[in-house]
C-alpha cells in the first residue's frame, strides 16, 4: 500500500475540549487510539500526520510521526476522525472520498499531492472546492464527529478489537471466577485478585500487562483495562468501558472512555462519559447520564447547545482537569481541560477551560499556575512535560479562550 498521512480537518473544532493538548490522533474508542487503529486495521505504519500547526510539535514528539511535511506522490490521506474497524479498499488516484461535507481520504497522484497543504484540509471552503475539482464519490466510514460518538461507538470497537487473543499470562487467584474465559486476556505480570469476577457473557474482556483487579471486583464485558491500571476493590466496570495506562479507578463505571494516568480511585458512579487524561475526579464526584424527562441531551460545544440525539450520555471531561470532592455533574456536562472545580453545588453544564471554578463564582486561571500543577502530576507519575508540551499548554489556554468566549455559563 502506498503511504499514508493521517489529517486533521475542520471537524476537529467540535471535539473541544479534548482536542486543546493533544490532536485528533490521540484519541481513545475501543483497545486503541485513533491514529493506532488506521495501522491495525490497514495493517501499515503510518508515514506522517497532517494537524494543526501549534500541535505539530507535540505530535510528533508524542506520537514519533513526523508532522506537516509535503506529500510524496502516491500518498494516501485518511481523515484522523476515522473511527476504523475493518480493513477498506481506497479507489485509485486522483480520487476524494467523502462523508457528507467532509473529506474521509485522499488517493494523491503527483499533480495533487504537489498543491497539497495541512491548511487545505483545515478550511471547509478549500475543502469543498477540492472535492469539486477532483472525481469524487461517499465512503461507508464511521466518522467521530462529537467526543460523545467516541463513547457512543466504544462497546462496538471493543468487539472489534477482539481478534481470538485469549491468554492467561499474569496471575488469576484461586478464587477468582472468570465467565466465558475465551473470551478472556490476562497479560503478563497483570494480577486479577480474590473473589473478583471476570464476566465476559456479553463481550470480551481485555487486561493488558501489569494491570491490577482488586478483590470483589466485577468486571463486565466489553471492557479494555491498560497497561499498568490498578481497579480498586469492590468497583463495578460495566461493559463498553475503556480504561487507558496507568489509571487508578473505583466505584461504579459505566460504558466510559478513562484516557490514561487518569484517576477516580472512589465511590461514586460515571456513567457514558469521556475523561481525558492527568484528569483527577475527587471522592464522591458523580455524573447523571439520563435526564428526569428522559429526553435527548445536549452538550454545550463552542458557544452552542449540541443536541446528541442520545437519551443516555454522562459528561466529557478535558486532559488536565481537577475535581474536588462531592462534585456533582449535570447531565451532558463538559468540563474544560485544565479546569479545576471545587464547589458545594451541582455544577454548571460548562466549565470553561483553564478556569478556577468555586462557589463563589467562575474566573479566569493563569496558565502559568495551571502548568506548575500540570507538572507536578505528570512527575509524580515520572513522567516529563516536555518543552514543547509545556508552550502548547499556554497556548492551547489562549486558542480556548478564544473558542469558548461565547459559550454559556
Amino acid at each position: 500500500m502506498q503511504p499514508i498521512i493521517v489529517f486533521e480537518d475542520s471537524g476537529v473544532n467540535n471535539l473541544t475540549p479534548l482536542v486543546y493538548w493533544r490532536t485528533v490522533f490521540e484519541l481513545r474508542c475501543g483497545r486503541r487510539t485513533l491514529l493506532d487503529r488506521v495501522a491495525h486495521f490497514l495493517k501499515v505504519p503510518v508515514a506522517g500526520l497532517w494537524t494543526r500547526d501549534v500541535w505539530a510539535a507535540v505530535a510528533t514528539e508524542r506520537l514519533q510521526v513526523p508532522a506537516n511535511a509535503r506529500l510524496q506522490p502516491d500518498t494516501l490521506l485518511i481523515n484522523g476522525r476515522w473511527l476504523f474497524d475493518r480493513q477498506v479498499d481506497f479507489h485509485a488516484p486522483p480520487y476524494v472520498g467523502t462523508h457528507g461535507d467532509h473529506i474521509a481520504y485522499i488517493a494523491c497522484d503527483a499533480p495533487l499531492a504537489d498543491r497539497l497543504t495541512p491548511a487545505d484540509l483545515l478550511d471547509p471552503k478549500r475543502s469543498a472546492d477540492l472535492i469539486r475539482s477532483v472525481a469524487h464519490g461517499p465512503v461507508d466510514a464511521r466518522m467521530i464527529d462529537y467526543a460523545w460518538d467516541l463513547v457512543s461507538y466504544n462497546a462496538e470497537a471493543l468487539q472489534a478489537d477482539w481478534t481470538g487473543d485469549r491468554a492467561f499470562e499474569g496471575k488469576v487467584s484461586s478464587s477468582a471466577h472468570l465467565l466465558e474465559p475465551d473470551l478472556i486476556h490476562v497479560g503478563d505480570r497483570a494480577v486479577v485478585g480474590p473473589t473478583a469476577v471476570i464476566d465476559a457473557q456479553e463481550g470480551p474482556v481485555y487486561i493488558a500487562e501489569g494491570a491490577r483487579i482488586g478483590p470483589h471486583t466485577y468486571i463486565a464485558g466489553p471492557t479494555y483495562i491498560g497497561p499498568g491500571a490498578v481497579i480498586k476493590p469492590h468497583t463495578h466496570i460495566h461493559g463498553g468501558t475503556t480504561i487507558g495506562p496507568l489509571c487508578k479507578v473505583g466505584g461504579e463505571v459505566y460504558a466510559c472512555i478513562i484516557a490514561g494516568y487518569s484517576n477516580k480511585q472512589h465511590a461514586g458512579f460515571l456513567g457514558q462519559a469521556y475523561v481525558a487524561s492527568w484528569v483527577n475526579l475527587g471522592a464522591g464526584t458523580v455524573n447523571s447520564n439520563l435526564k428526569n424527562t428522559y429526553g435527548s441531551i445536549r452538550v454545550p460545544v463552542n458557544g452552542r447547545d449540541v443536541d446528541t440525539g442520545l437519551t443516555f450520555f454522562g459528561s466529557i471531561i478535558g486532559d488536565h482537569a481537577k475535581l474536588g470532592i462531592q462534585q456533582a455533574l449535570p447531565t451532558g456536562a463538559s468540563i474544560g481541560c485544565a479546569a479545576m472545580v471545587a464547589s458545594s453545588r451541582i455544577l454548571p453544564k460548562f466549565v470553561p477551560s483553564f478556569s478556577w471554578l468555586a462557589d463563589d463564582g467562575s474566573e479566569e486561571g493563569d496558565p502559568e499556575r495551571l502548568l506548575a500543577t500540570a507538572r507536578l502530576v505528570m512527575r509524580r507519575r515520572e513522567v516529563i512535560c516536555s518543552d514543547a508540551e509545556a508552550q502548547l499548554f499556554i497556548t492551547a489556554a489562549r486558542i480556548a479562550r478564544e473558542w469558548e468566549t461565547a459559550a454559556p455559563a
